[in-house]
């Protein structure tokens, strides 16, 4: 691997996992949100990647399908900020997904400096198939908690979410 880590040892760093049998002590840590956020998504983006393998698709990628077919005109500066991406770097994965013929671009009739986003038809077949893949990934990520407890957890990071954009204002 050139680094010296076999195969497992890389992966067990890359995500965080213990290479020892001795468990530290992360009580402090636990009660901090940032991390706990941080490990779950680490853990969610695992599990994706996994759960996505038969479609060889990122979450960004299945975040920019869902958001262009849910809404009727999207352009790439509006995407970048609702993905919290730098527009030159999201412009990267929509050329290439507009290469691989899922993604349509074009001028803006109402700002001729924007550029607008729709789906192919393979673009939407791929968006619906996703879906699909997203709604068993999303039930089974909250399987752990009660229908009431899923609920309510969705809220409270909506709120989280809505109190970080007003205090960034």
């Amino acid at each position: 691997m050139g680094n010296g880590l076999t195969r497992s040892e890389a992966r067990r760093e890359k995500s965080g996992e213990q290479g020892s049998a001795r468990d530290l002590d992360l009580s402090a840590l636990r009660q901090t949100p940032g991390f706990m956020i941080r490990i779950l998504q680490l853990q969610n983006f695992e599990a994706f990647y996994r759960h996505f393998d038969a479609l060889d698709m990122s979450p960004i990628e299945y975040s920019i399908l869902v958001t262009v077919r849910d809404n009727n005109t999207v352009t790439q500066s509006e995407l970048a900020a609702v993905l919290k991406m730098q527009l030159p770097n999201l412009v990267k994965i929509l050329s290439k997904m507009e290469d691989a013929g899922i993604l349509k671009r074009k001028r803006s009739a109402r700002d001729k400096r924007a550029v607008e986003l729709s789906l192919s038809a393979a673009g939407q077949k791929r968006a619906n198939e996703a879906s699909g893949l997203g709604e068993t990934f999303n039930a089974h990520t909250l399987a752990p908690l009660s229908k009431a407890e899923q609920t309510a957890f969705l809220q409270m990071l909506a709120r989280l979410v809505e109190g970080y954009r007003r205090a960034l204002r």
